[in-house]
């Protein structure tokens, strides 16, 4: 598999080079305007996004894609992620034109490296074609809650490489990722073992253990050309990847997508298909003791059809949801699909309404990287959104200041929710021993979202967004949702310092989680389990960076992270790294 995307990336540069292809960087000055996008609010159903452990590298000079509509603002931790499309001011910080591309440079304690390498081929009206490389590592100690200092070396590498022809009045598009994160498994939630390292043979037990995911995926993908008119607009191909643990389990996906638009006049005829198949080997399956391989076919039929009036959008249609597995855990669902706008005040209110529901197919790979430190055998059930109800209104206050203020209601099936379990071993001290690898456990769960978002754009001087999302959980059968917070703030402030350096901060709070711990078996008492609670403390990481342009095409940039140096915890037993310094040089070319 691995040797197929080699060839397939050598063929996309040849083919990109021989066609003259090109690609013009986004003029940064189209950012400075104000977009209203009169859609409905869709809820989707999508992968959680955990508040990283590892240092991710943002770019400290800001470019901005030039229609980005939203801050993504998401419950931490969440199996349900839903994100409204925001009617603000998209002039973020925006920055000279690099030109071709640029290339970053940097390094900083904890013998942290840094680099970054961008490429945009000049303007073509037949073709596209760019690449962008990323490498992020680090080498230190991090200290556990309970005081311990541990060594946590990670690395995240990052390759990416595009390309599109114009054919006729339709675009073929290609595009080829690979991204590699390594780390090991360093944390603990207590005081760590004295003889730890006779441990090592536990399957269930991986203190130290060196681990690395590998992720690939390969697209093709035919649409019609948006410049032109027809009643006819679409998007479809082929799409393959694959996923490889360094603990031996292996994912390989292919399938086949399509979006069909066609304009009848008053209303539009919508068409989403797709089919994937999955087989992943070497994981836990409920039929045998022994790791198996799991093989799986998905099937998505969503037809709908929508109107449009002066100040109102409305769509309506069904999602059917066939997944079938080898070992016979078939599944067919049909769900609703509606979403509604009305707006009473021009470029001022917004009202909006959202039904729907999903499936959610929980692959092998999403779970490896939403939570690094999951059971490398894990075979987590597909999550079932019986219904999701969305609603809020959203707008703008004045030109500068936009807001966005929402509700979701969801009822699920299935939801898991991270857990640890421990063993009684008469051999260290203490005696029962916290596996460092983390189990799920499932509930049916009712899950209230309420979220609010503010946004204040002056020019390219300073921006501020401020956001944030409460939750409540219902469980049917367990006392509280293990590893989710009841809420999560987020705020990101960019300005203009003075001439040629401009700063941002970046602040982060998740509330505290409970996570639960099963299975302390000891055969030499009478209760044969006791469960046990654990408490993470409130998350608060705030980072502080700025750029300087000592000329038009080099730049000077640092920023310092977890500026407090707190011991964050967002998986029970992993701290995160504490105060970081990186600085470097940006050249753009």
């Amino acid at each position: 598999m691995k040797q197929l995307y080699k060839i397939f990336s050598v063929f996309i540069l040849i083919a990109a080079i021989s066609s003259g292809v090109a690609i013009a960087q986004t003029d940064s000055t189209k950012l400075n305007q104000s977009v209203e996008v009169m859609k409905a609010y869709r809820p989707s159903i999508s992968n959680a996004h955990k508040v990283n452990l590892m240092p991710v590298i943002e770019d400290t000079t800001r470019f901005s894609p030039e229609f980005k509509y939203a801050i993504d603002s998401q419950p931490v931790n969440s199996s349900f992620a839903a994100s409204a499309i925001k009617p603000a001011d998209v002039n973020k910080l925006a920055y000279k034109n690099p030109g071709l591309g640029y290339l970053k440079l940097g390094a900083g304690t904890s013998n942290s490296i840094y680099g970054e390498f961008f490429l945009n081929l000049p303007e073509s009206k037949s073709a596209t074609f760019g690449l962008h490389l990323r490498h992020l590592s680090s080498d230190g100690n991090i200290k556990l809650k309970e005081g311990t200092l541990v060594p946590a070396p990670f690395s995240q590498d990052n390759a990416a490489i595009y390309g599109s022809v114009n054919i006729g009045n339709t675009i073929l598009s290609t595009d080829l990722s690979y991204d590699r994160d390594a780390m090991r498994y360093y944390g603990y939630p207590a005081s760590i073992p004295a003889k730890i390292d006779s441990l090592s043979s536990l399957s269930s037990f991986k203190y130290g253990l060196k681990q690395a995911y590998d992720k690939g995926n390969f697209k093709v993908a035919l649409r019609s050309n948006e410049k032109l008119q027809g009643n006819l607009t679409f998007n479809s191909g082929v799409r393959m990847g694959f996923f490889d643990s360094k603990t031996g389990q292996k994912e390989n996906s292919g399938g086949l997508f399509g979006k069909f638009d066609y304009n009848f006049g008053p209303v539009h005829g919508i068409l989403d298909l797709s089919y994937d198949h999955f087989s992943t080997d070497s994981i836990k399956l409920a039929a045998q003791q022994v790791p198996g391989t799991k093989s799986n076919d998905w099937i998505r039929i969503a037809p709908s059809v929508s109107l449009n009036g002066d100040n109102w959008f409305l769509r309506g249609g069904i999602n059917f949801v066939a997944s079938t597995d080898k070992d016979g855990g078939n599944s067919n669902k049909l769900y609703p699909d509606f979403e509604f706008n009305f707006r009473p005040v021009e470029g001022i209110l917004t009202l909006y309404a959202g039904l729907k529901g999903d499936l959610k197919n929980n692959r092998y790979g999403d779970i490896a990287l939403e939570n690094y430190w999951a059971d490398p055998r894990h075979n987590v059930l597909n999550t079932d959104y019986n219904y999701v109800v969305s609603g809020g209104l959203k707008g703008k206050i004045s030109r500068e200041i936009s807001y966005n203020i929402g509700v979701n209601y969801s009822q699920v099936k299935d939801m898991y929710f991270y857990v640890f379990n421990s063993d009684w071993n008469a051999s260290t001290n203490p005696a029962y021993v916290y596996n460092n690898q983390f189990d799920v456990k499932y509930d049916n769960a009712k899950i209230t979202d309420f979220s609010a978002e503010f946004s204040y754009i002056s020019g390219n001087d300073l921006s501020i967004v401020v956001g944030g999302h409460y939750y409540n959980y219902q469980l049917d059968s367990m006392p509280f949702a293990s590893q989710k917070p009841n809420f999560d703030l987020s705020a990101s402030i960019g300005v203009q310092i003075v001439d040629k350096l401009k700063g941002f901060a970046d602040l982060k709070v998740v509330g505290s989680q409970k996570v639960m711990v099963y299975n302390h078996k000891n055969p030499s008492a009478s209760a044969v389990s006791t469960d046990e609670l654990f408490a993470l403390d409130t998350y608060v990481g705030l980072n502080l960076g700025a750029t300087y342009e000592l000329s038009s095409n080099l730049r000077l940039f640092g920023r310092v992270d977890n500026v407090l140096n707190r011991t964050n915890e967002q998986w029970l037993g992993y701290a995160s790294q504490g105060l970081r310094v990186i600085a470097g040089v940006s050249v753009s070319f």
